[in-house]
């Protein structure tokens, strides 16, 4: 199986099935959702590309003989598409699940809120060690890249997404579990491969750890990033606007 036919069948079909849905249903914030899912492609893109190509170019992620299009940089063409389908697959899958767990906006002031960014901001300290390792280095990169933004995203909303800890569990839970069982089939398959240079060892049937942590993080940033971005509509609003006046745009 090549990388295209895997991004077809294990993201492409679940993303028309799921876009479906949303273009049927009559839940609320949809308009929100869609802004806020955008949002998070460009910066899925403009984030993640850099990060992508150093682990290509440094043998830390391999990818099988014949198994893809091209490259742009190191990265092939089909993993650029993987991180924009998996951010829009997610994030209307945290649309739908408003159905089940409405939306609230109103969020009462939580101190675990700052304990829960107190252990993230251990994850990181833990990712900028891990990187001085060979064996860690995979799993340092996964959180030393992933873990200032999931710190951003709770130092401004942490109380939002604890108020909403349903919908944030469920919609980044589950299109993980999803995740690890298509990572692992494709690396069972030779689609790409994990150096074992610089992983630890550790796997869960043909998923290495660190594969488990990057699709956990990567959920994390979508699930909260669009729910906060709903809930936050307004705060949100003033940011961008600010960032287009400092950047010129208006």
């Amino acid at each position: 199986m090549t990388y295209l036919q895997f991004l077809f069948l294990f993201l492409g079909i679940p993303l028309v099935i799921v876009f479906s849905f949303y273009k049927k249903s009559e839940l609320p914030h949809k308009k929100e959702y869609r802004i806020g899912i955008g949002f998070l492609v460009f910066l899925a893109v403009s984030y993640t590309t850099p990060w992508d190509n150093y682990l290509v170019k440094t043998g830390v992620w391999i990818y099988g003989e014949g198994r893809i299009l091209g490259t742009i940089g190191y990265v092939p063409i089909e993993e650029y598409c993987f991180f924009v389908l998996q951010t829009i697959l997610s994030g209307l899958f945290c649309f739908l699940l408003q159905k089940m767990n409405p939306l609230i906006k109103n969020a009462q002031k939580q101190n675990l809120s700052k304990v829960v960014a107190f252990c993230y901001s251990l994850f990181f300290i833990v990712g900028v060690v891990c990187l001085n390792f060979e064996k860690t280095r995979y799993l340092g990169l996964i959180l030393a890249w992933a873990m200032p933004v999931i710190l951003l995203q709770w130092f401004f909303g942490g109380n939002h997404l604890l108020t909403n800890s349903r919908i944030f569990l469920l919609s980044t839970f589950l299109p993980t579990f999803y995740l690890w069982v298509a990572d692992g089939l494709a690396l069972s398959w030779g689609i790409w491969s994990i150096s074992e240079t610089y992983t630890i060892g550790v796997s869960i049937g043909s998923l290495p750890f660190e594969e488990a942590v990057f699709f956990l993080v990567t959920n994390l940033m979508v699930s909260q990033g669009v729910i906060l971005f709903v809930v936050m509509e307004n705060e949100v609003a003033k940011v961008i606007d600010s960032l287009r006046r400092v950047l010129g745009l208006v």
